[in-house]
């Protein structure tokens, strides 16, 4: 139904498609520095020799002594790396090939500081203030390659690798390089980096199968220099974790223009982050160069093998009006300020999913568009999305600026299973990341919930108002936001949302307070924010933060304006504890009052004994309950009796109690017979509370959270009890499970 809409809208053009502006102009970061490079590729022995060219500036307020390299591949060096203990050489169920070590090393590292190169002549006096102030990629306009730095201080002779979080000996994922002379602040130098990468089997989304190979974190990596304030930090310095098992990644905004050499079976099927500039084959080698100003990472593929499919996001064509108005209505924008761009998609895919090219590209445009009228516009040119090969999967479901890893299966193009979406969740959630984590770039280090959480609930946005289900498979359905909440199982969390990623008891807990426990936090804010009022703050949060990295604290303050300071006790709870928000009905009952009975003393002190009022309290059903009378029968009633029914009184009691350590306000809703609905609100902060309610209606049902606000709530099948049973339940289920037999019978007549 949603697709035919879609399609529908397309086709009759400019009558119903948005005719928002196509160009947005957003300013790409200052560089922090800039890099050129040149790396070969090896296919036999499946290694990269490379010469990396970086400019560096300080931009903190204080000197800098000595400067700090990732080299991420040395990971899986050996079996003692942090990551390997951390993981026992098992990532996402794939294992470590231990035939197959990767490994990196720096050759040489020649430095030079700015102000030298330009005393002596060798830069133009408009680079000793501004280190960027040449054209970058220079070579691209005829100009001269940029100087050698022979002669120069090798850094390599002081290298000293450092494990700053658990002082493991037999890690090497970090390196420092003592500088001869502080780096003053504003100031900035070159280096000239010789190193060699060897390729291991994909593992960790990385390495090489077959003739595929994917170049991710394969290079030496310039860590994050912090200076004091900077996301809370109270004293300048390097801000370099090692790689662990359950952690990624965290660099600084930079230009980059890099040249790949493969062999020449590679032409025309390479992909990088950033624009495709020039491709060239000579004898038996090929060599194309990518281009990309503004990202903080870079990362390339390769195999003889892919089919390249290429569609162009056309906002003109692709966004909805009835879609950019609706975001623009809840935004409270005019909806020219929701303007996009026009993005080049080019998909490098596998022969045998070659059916499935059109799902990925709606799932991208799906994606595109839904982040983009949302936060703000995709600033970048293209879109490159890699298929891995069967094998190969270790390299699927990543992200790099400008450039994800996707992953599907040729059993999801077989009539049954197409509309089980893994396939376009997948392209949704690792777009997703450009945002948050290509443009936001927080410390995943430190904060993974930033960039997995929020992209996770961004995921389940874009896919249930593009899809409406996730997963439709033989009479079941889910949401992208269903399957998380179910994520959250009993609410037996052993661990708090923000903390360093390795720091988790388990890779699960891991997984839980990164992707699935946030994604539901930030849709229960939305419930209590409101919709317009949570959707503009997270705006607010994208674009002020956008290129600068916040931290959780950062994204805290623009919720406490947004809710006028009301909701520190919910982020404080969600965000900083382990605790379960649970809350139920243990107990609801609705008896007739039968009124006063038993000894009572009078106005003149002598004692009375009382029945029911106006009834002898001989009466023979008195002790019936209610469930044991005829409906529409007057309790109490006698033939001949006049008293209207009304004269019944029903005492109702309900409990409700707090399981969970989670306190939360809440709305305890009852239903009666009559018709009447009454609310009460409990601020939810002892373990239980009874409300009794005495009325000529009998209960029907108690319910905690009738309007279903409260999504953290890890068990929603407690928060209501009803006093007489519903069927119909029941009988759906019941339904379903038929559906479900002969669907099994039919599979089976078909294996048979």
């Amino acid at each position: 139904m949603r697709h035919g809409f879609i399609s529908c809208w397309s086709s009759v053009g400019a009558m119903l498609v948005a005719a928002i502006p196509a160009l947005a102009q957003v300013e790409l970061p200052e560089p922090v520095y800039r890099v050129t490079m040149s790396a070969a590729y090896d296919g036999d022995s499946q290694q990269v020799r490379g010469v990396e060219r970086i400019r560096w500036r300080n931009t903190a307020s204080v000197p800098v002594d000595e400067l700090q390299f990732h080299l991420y591949l040395n990971a899986f060096a050996n079996n003692r790396s942090t990551f390997m203990t951390g993981s026992g050489g098992q990532l996402r169920g794939l294992g470590m090939d231990e035939n197959r070590w990767g490994w990196i090393d720096v050759g040489a590292m020649r430095l030079a500081y700015g102000a030298d190169l330009v005393a002596e002549g060798l830069l133009p006096e408009a680079e000793a203030s501004d280190p960027f102030a040449a054209p970058f990629a220079p070579h691209l306009r005829g100009e001269p390659a940029p100087l050698r730095l022979e002669g120069r201080p090798d850094l390599k002779q002081v290298e000293e690798f450092i494990s700053p979080d658990d002082g493991n000996p037999e890690d090497r994922t970090v390196a420092r390089y003592p500088l001869p002379r502080p780096l003053q602040p504003g100031e900035w130098l070159e280096l000239e980096i010789e190193f060699s990468s060897q390729m291991p089997e994909i593992f960790a989304r990385t390495g090489t199968h077959g003739d595929f190979v994917l170049g991710g974190q394969w290079f030496p990596k310039i860590g994050v220099f912090e200076d004091s304030g900077r996301r809370g930090r109270t004293e300048a310095g390097w801000n370099t974790h090692q790689f662990h098992a359950n952690s990624e990644f965290y660099a600084d905004f930079g230009d980059w223009d890099v040249q790949l050499e493969l062999p020449a079976r590679y032409a025309g099927r390479i992909g990088a982050t950033g624009s495709l500039v020039e491709e060239v084959v000579d004898g038996d080698t090929v060599t194309a160069r990518f281009v990309q100003p503004g990202v903080h990472d870079f990362a390339w593929t390769g195999d003889p093998r892919f089919v390249v499919v290429e569609d162009r996001f056309d906002p003109d064509r692709d966004v909805p009006a009835a879609q950019a108005e609706a975001i623009a209505a809840t935004l409270g924008l005019d909806v020219s300020e929701l303007r996009l761009q026009p993005v080049a998609i080019r998909l490098l895919l596998q022969p045998a999913h070659r059916s499935q090219a059109a799902r990925y590209m709606e799932a991208a445009k799906a994606a595109i568009r839904g982040f983009g009228l949302r936060l703000g516009a995709y600033p970048y040119e293209t879109l490159t999305m890699v298929d891995p090969p069967r094998g190969g999967f270790g390299a699927g479901g990543m992200e790099y600026p400008t450039f994800i890893t996707l992953g599907t299966h040729p059993l999801m193009q077989v009539p049954g299973f197409t509309r089980l979406r893994m396939a376009e969740s997948v392209t949704v959630h690792e777009f997703g990341h450009n945002y948050f984590q290509g443009m936001i770039a927080s410390n995943e280090f430190e904060e993974a919930w930033i960039d997995e959480g929020m992209t996770s609930y961004y995921e389940a946005v874009v896919m249930e108002e593009h899809y409406g289900a996730m997963l439709e498979l033989f009479g079941l359905r889910a949401t992208s936001f269903e399957l998380n909440r179910l994520q959250l199982g009993d609410g037996s969390f052993s661990d708090a949302v923000v903390q360093p990623s390795w720091s988790y008891r388990t890779g699960g807990s891991y997984g839980l307070n990164s992707y699935a426990r946030p994604a539901v936090t930030l849709q229960h804010l939305r419930n209590l924010l409101g919709a317009g009022t949570f959707d503009r703050a997270m705006r607010r949060f994208f674009q002020t933060w956008r290129f600068r990295h916040p931290s959780t604290a950062d994204f805290e303050r623009i919720i406490l304006e947004a809710s006028s300071g009301e909701l520190g006790w919910f982020l404080e709870q969600a965000l900083h504890t382990d605790r379960a928000l649970d809350y139920r009905v243990r107990s609801a009952s609705s008896s007739r009052d039968r009124g006063s009975r038993g000894w009572f003393r009078d106005d003149e002190g002598g004692m009375t004994l009382l029945g029911e009022i106006g009834r002898p309290h001989a009466d023979e059903h008195a002790d019936r309950s209610e469930h044991d009378e005829p409906a529409g029968d007057r309790e109490g009633a006698k033939d001949g009796d006049d008293s209207d029914v009304e004269d019944t009184l029903y005492r109702s009691v309900v409990v409700v109690d707090r399981v969970g350590e989670f306190v939360h306000p809440v709305t305890v809703e009852l239903v009666f017979d009559d018709g009447e609905t009454l609310r009460r609100e409990w601020d939810g902060r002892d373990r239980w509370l009874r409300i009794v309610e005495e009325r000529p209606a009998k209960l029907v049902s108690a319910e905690v959270d009738p309007e279903h606000l409260m999504v953290l709530d890890v068990d929603p099948l407690n928060n209501s009890r009803r006093l007489e049973p519903d069927r119909r339940p029941a009988a759906k289920m019941l339904a379903h499970l038929v559906f479900w037999l002969q669907n099994l019978f039919a599979v089976t007549a078909v294996v048979g």
